[in-house]
């Protein structure tokens, strides 16, 4: 197999190509440790759990988003580069400091209200697929909106939005959007990116879409006739 890095040396971001004999249908993230332990220990990348649930090791095999932990490869030749969107630290490490900010930024925490709420089974399962986000940041570094530098807070943002203020426990709500700006909450072009790749099927769109919804009804969003109602869900 041969494997293709991008790497960011001094003088700028630069290829190298390593061959490797292997086995199978190895992980991406099992090729880049074989490279780091039998070839190159210089190389850097991230990665924690082998579990797929800390987010930290996304990268892009072959122009595509993924979870190295969780990608399987069959091709013979592979191009790996960082994520797009983030800042590149080291070869395929990119920073990952401004998701946390972002999250303070937009409250997106559990704030709970007065008194005891019951939580009802089909409660949980209506918030199943959004708490499954592990804020691996693929979905942004697939929006165009935030790639191109739009206030557009990201699918990422608006999925764990749409967990916190939709727990009937919650006591903030949309509150958030008038705390920030609605402008924040809106931009998305509705290319299916985020929930075609997001590794955990989170299906970020459609939480967008219901956000949108809520906008329409507080009045920042006008519905043409035309449209179809594609807001409503």
């Amino acid at each position: 197999m041969k494997v293709k890095i991008k790497r960011l040396g001094k003088e700028g971001p630069y290829f190298q190509t390593y061959d490797l004999e292997v086995d199978g249908t190895p992980t991406v993230l099992e090729i880049l440790s074989r490279i780091k332990e039998e070839q190159d220990p210089t190389l850097a990348f991230r990665a924690m759990c082998r579990s797929s649930i800390c987010g930290t090791c996304g990268v892009k095999m072959n122009g595509r988003a993924v979870l190295a932990c969780k990608e399987r490869v069959t091709e013979e030749e592979v191009v790996l580069e960082p994520l797009e969107g983030f800042p590149v630290l080291r070869d395929l490490v990119t920073d990952h400091e401004g998701i946390p900010r972002r999250l303070k930024t937009y409250r997106l925490w559990l704030e709970p209200g007065e008194g005891e709420v019951a939580i009802l089974p089909e409660d949980s399962r209506a918030l199943e697929k959004p708490s499954d986000c592990i804020l691996c940041g693929i979905c942004d570094s697939v929006c165009p909106p935030v790639l191109e530098g739009s206030p557009f807070a990201g699918p990422m943002v608006l999925t764990r939005f749409y967990r916190v203020s939709s727990d009937k426990r919650d006591g903030v709500g949309d509150e958030r959007i008038e705390n920030v700006g609605a402008s924040s909450f809106m931009g998305c072009v509705h290319c299916s990116n985020c929930t075609l790749l997001c590794p955990k099927s989170c299906m970020p769109e459609r939480w967008v879409t219901v956000i949108e919804g809520k906008l329409a009804g507080m009045g920042y969003i006008q519905r043409s006739g035309q449209d179809f109602d594609f807001l409503s869900f």
